[in-house]
């Protein structure tokens, strides 16, 4: 095999490719990506077991087609650093030899026959159509709530994807909120549901990044991987072998208060509370009054207490609660609307954060329990002053 390669185009290729090898370097193969080129294309493979890509490189000339594997620990960074703009490649019987200007580098390769199968999208069904821009979204938005490290139970740390009526449904929780998003999707299956562990789902979201906005990714699923392709690109993720509980039980279907407020001002006043909480329990408690402005109180023993005022529209019963400023920021900050609209079930009730004009977003936030003796603690300072 022998390629002469553009740099800076064929290194956007590989950096895809070289996220989903294993970074732990237990087997060698797996830290690897397997080259193959012929006169009309070259393909780049990898896989962590996990998930695994497929994607066509660019800005590379093949003057004689053929395998190989290359290690990516040193091939990297060698790739990266060669100097000017081009640089070849040949390869002959495992033995490598880089050639960058009057730089010339010799390494071996892995075996081809060593590299593993990568699963196949030809035989699996259609999820649905969507656009890697509104994947992105849903993506982003609906996997909000899942815990970061690998939990036990696995939907924990998974994203449940859902389609039914051609809506497609991305959900996840950490058992103290739960976050849900919807897109219109083409083409759905008619009753479909699944587990992604996060990993990859957050994977996915970055390569989504990187494409046009329109591009249109064909989603496919078999009983083992879910597959995200397009017309460049196959990305696969292996299923997690658990289920989501049955969240649709918890969604609020009434409310005693809700509120409309500006999401910028509100996450300005949010934030700067947070500094007073964020070394303590990041506790913020809402006073919500219909007919006046919504204030937000913070308070850290030993250091001080913080009072907001921001201009609400709210209708129904009057509620004082207190909520985790950490989620509360997060929730407010996946949102891309100038308004917000909260809405309450009572002090014991979860806090909904939802776009103003639309329900294809919703995040859950279970209320921090107090005594009303507790929340009364937030009228008076600490010094014994009246309350600020």
């Amino acid at each position: 095999m022998k390629l002469t390669i553009n740099k800076k185009q064929f290194l956007a290729s590989w950096g895809l490719a070289e996220r989903s090898t294993s970074a732990s370097g237990s087997v060698s193969i797996l830290s690897s990506i397997l080259v193959k080129a012929d006169f009309e294309s070259v393909l780049l493979q990898a896989t962590d077991i996990k998930t695994s890509i497929i994607c066509f490189a660019s800005g590379i000339t093949v003057t004689e087609p053929g395998e190989a594997v290359f290690p990516i620990k040193m091939v990297s960074d060698l790739f990266k650093k060669a100097p000017g703009e081009e640089f070849t490649i040949e390869v002959n019987e495992g033995k490598v030899i880089l050639r960058a200007g009057r730089s010339k580098y010799n390494f071996s390769s892995y075996p081809v026959r060593e590299f593993p199968v990568l699963p196949s999208s030809d035989s699996a069904d259609l999820f649905c159509r969507i656009s890697a821009a509104e994947l992105a979204k849903v993506i982003e938005e609906g996997t909000l709530a899942a815990s970061t490290g690998e939990e036990f139970p696995l939907y924990l740390s998974s994203a449940n994807l859902q389609i039914t009526q051609n809506m497609l449904n991305i959900v996840s929780t950490d058992t103290r909120r739960l976050a849900l998003s919807s897109a219109a999707v083409a083409d759905g299956a008619e009753a479909a549901t699944a587990l992604l562990p996060m990993k990859g789902v957050k994977e996915l979201q970055r390569i989504l990044g990187s494409l046009n906005p329109e591009t249109e990714v064909k989603v496919l699923f078999d009983s083992a991987q879910f597959y995200f392709k397009t017309d460049t690109l196959e990305f696969t993720v292996r299923r997690v072998e658990s289920k989501f509980p049955p969240y649709e039980k918890i969604l609020p279907k009434n409310s005693t208060l809700s509120v409309v407020t500006d999401r910028g001002a509100l996450i300005s006043a949010l934030e700067r509370v947070d500094v007073i909480v964020r070394d303590f329990n990041r506790m913020v408690v809402l006073d919500i009054i219909p007919g006046s402005e919504m204030v937000l109180r913070g308070k850290a023993p030993d250091f001080g207490q913080a009072k907001e005022e921001i201009g609400a529209e709210a209708e129904g019963e009057k509620l004082r609660i207190a909520v985790n400023s950490k989620f509360f920021l997060e929730a407010l900050k996946v949102m891309r609307d100038p308004e917000v609209k909260l809405s309450f079930n009572g002090q014991a009730g979860h806090m909904a954060v939802k776009r103003s004009d639309s329900d294809d977003f919703l995040c859950l936030i279970a209320p921090i329990n107090l005594s009303e003796d507790e929340l009364r603690m937030f009228d008076t300072e600490q010094n014994g002053a009246d309350g600020i």
